[in-house]
């Protein structure tokens, strides 16, 4: 072997030890990706399910509300019948209240389910910020790939550790 030939193999086994050390950063990325995407797609779906009964409480609080108005008008007509209607009213007063002790709680709890359902959003909305900077981590080692250049594969540890701080931070509630 001449000397032209062997510093082309020399090259060439270093080329593909830079482009072993780039492929396995891609797989790297890519499995963090998954995971935050995973996440994401949950707590999406978690999100839903949450304001699905946020926006069933509501109704519910809406009607318990109504009935202890309706039971309150009805206590005031019977109220009007004098006296043979003053123990029907006593009882409708009873109802109305009664009514809207259980829309208090229903309200209270609904409330409190609407900051669970902010809470899944926002835990979301980390996930979905960190699977963009994790994707482009990736592309930037896949042009570090096609161009050769070590400078895009070291500037993708960047975008992944911006990726991964906002991954840390949809697992933990802020």
């Amino acid at each position: 072997m001449e000397s032209e030939e062997l510093m082309e193999l020399r090259e060439k086994v270093g080329e593909q030890s830079g482009n072993r050390r780039i492929g396995l950063t891609m797989a790297v990325f890519a499995a963090f990706l998954a995971m935050v995407t995973l996440m994401g797609h949950r707590l999406h779906t978690e999100e839903v399910v949450l304001q699905t009964k946020v926006v069933d409480g509501w109704a519910y609080y809406q009607a318990k509300n109504t009935r202890s108005q309706m039971y309150a008008a009805d206590a005031k007509l019977a109220a009007l019948q004098g006296a043979a209607g003053s123990e029907l009213a006593q009882s409708w007063v009873e109802k109305a209240t009664d009514e809207k002790k259980g829309a208090d709680e229903i309200r209270k709890s609904t409330e409190e389910l609407d900051v669970e359902t902010r809470l899944a959003a926002s835990r979301a909305t980390m996930f979905d910020a960190s699977e963009v900077f994790l994707e482009i981590a990736i592309v930037l080692c896949s042009i570090a790939l096609l161009t050769g250049t070590s400078r895009f594969w070291q500037v993708s540890f960047v975008s992944a550790a911006i990726g991964l701080v906002l991954g840390a931070l949809g697992f933990h509630p802020l």
